[in-house]
């Protein structure tokens, strides 16, 4: 969901880092779009929120609601990051501790 949005809604290039520190594992993606009005930072992890300047592309509005339920019932968080001058960068955390699926 987040590289198709980067795609979708962000400018190149996007960028896509994965980290790890202080027990959590962190995957960052960024574009250079427009990113979001600070306003709208949280409102895009809500579902059926669609950001006001995204304009007709397609998306349900559940996608960013998703990735951070998913997120945080695996011990970790979703949130949006800003970048100077324009994009956007989302982060999603992950408890690096947790055991492996078997």
């Amino acid at each position: 969901n987040l590289l198709e949005n980067a795609r979708r809604h962000g400018a190149p290039p996007i960028e896509v880092r994965v980290n790890r520190a202080d027990g959590m594992a962190e995957l960052r993606v960024s574009d250079h779009g427009p990113g979001i009005p600070d306003a709208e930072r949280e409102d895009v992890f809500r579902p059926f929120h669609r950001f006001a300047g995204g304009g007709d592309r397609g998306g349900t509005g559940l996608g960013l609601a998703l990735v951070r339920q998913i997120a945080r019932r695996h011990g970790g968080d979703a949130r949006y990051l800003g970048r100077e001058p324009s994009g956007s960068c989302f982060v999603v955390s992950l408890d690096a501790s947790l055991s492996p699926a078997r």
